[in-house]
């Protein structure tokens, strides 16, 4: 355990930084591990994988508090549990990765460091620039195509709501998105939703509010298991999760709020700049890093 004192600058940078995700968890309908994990790496002197499965826990609060603001349908459930299969396995994938790479550099645990960093910059400048050329083409008047992957020749299939009306969908295609998905959640310890609400919107041709809130639910199920392998691996610790709790579950029922507001394309445009903007970030950190 990591005892961190009232007092302490570590427990003020963990509260403010749950805050801060937390409204960026309701208002994109993501967890904001993305944004906690390398954040506490760079701001604190927490080990990595302690970082990681504290992160994956206290996504509980905000993505239960945002859920519940989203008010989701019955018919919200359908993806988010057809997905839930290959997450689950997926994120054992990851998280067992993370523990033998763990094990393997026991005396150098900088190594497990930028093998995290690393795979948060490739993930992060993916998703920006997809979104920021889809912006660009969407003001040229020539949005880019959507539903690419509902591979519907490919049985079995069930049905999701699209832009206009309902599409058939390959159960295939859904299984080995969330596995992807699970396994950047056991690894990175991502929530998952920074790539679940694009890939849904460009993927699967699911409208940017409606996956949002697919997301979301997706991410509050994702939450729960993957809490649950990482205490296997005693790399939760209940006072970091319990601070970023604080801020975090109030942060996202004000982010769900300004959500509602805001129209599919802006949110798009505004999460591609953040993405965008942790990427760049992470990279001075790496070079700055090196040099140092």
């Amino acid at each position: 355990m990591y005892w961190l004192l009232p007092g302490n600058m570590e427990s003020l940078i963990i509260l403010i930084s749950g805050t801060v995700t937390g409204i960026v968890a309701g208002l994109f309908g993501v967890g904001g591990s993305f944004l906690l994990v390398p954040l506490l790496g760079i701001a604190t002197s927490i080990p990595m994988e302690i970082i990681v499965g504290s992160c994956a826990c206290q996504v509980l609060g905000p993505a239960t508090a945002a859920t519940l603001s989203y008010q989701p349908r019955l018919r919200d459930f359908r993806v988010p549990l057809t997905l839930l299969g290959g997450i689950v396995m997926g994120t054992i994938i990851g998280s067992n990765t993370l523990h033998s790479l763990h094990k393997s550099v026991a005396v150098n645990p900088q190594v497990i460091e930028n093998a995290v960093q690393v795979g948060y910059i490739g993930v992060l400048l993916l998703v920006s620039l997809l979104q920021l050329l889809e912006t660009i083409a969407w003001h040229s008047h020539r949005p880019l195509g959507i539903g690419w992957a509902r591979c519907k020749w490919l049985p079995p299939t069930c049905e999701i709501f699209g832009r206009n009306r309902r599409h058939k969908v390959s159960l295939i295609t859904l299984a080995g998105f969330g596995l992807g998905v699970g396994f950047l959640s056991g690894f990175l310890g991502l929530s998952g939703g920074i790539v679940l609400v694009p890939g849904l919107h460009y993927a699967f041709g699911v409208p940017t509010k409606r996956s949002v809130t697919m997301s979301m639910i997706l991410v509050w199920l994702i939450a729960i298991q993957a809490t649950c392998v990482h205490c296997l691996y005693e790399r939760v610790d209940l006072q970091i999760v319990m601070l970023l709790l604080v801020g975090g579950t109030v942060g996202a029922r004000v982010g769900a709020k300004i959500s509602s507001k805001m129209a599919g394309p802006s949110l798009r445009r505004h999460f591609a700049w953040l993405t965008l903007g942790c990427a760049l970030a992470l990279i001075l950190h790496q070079i700055w890093g090196s040099a140092g």
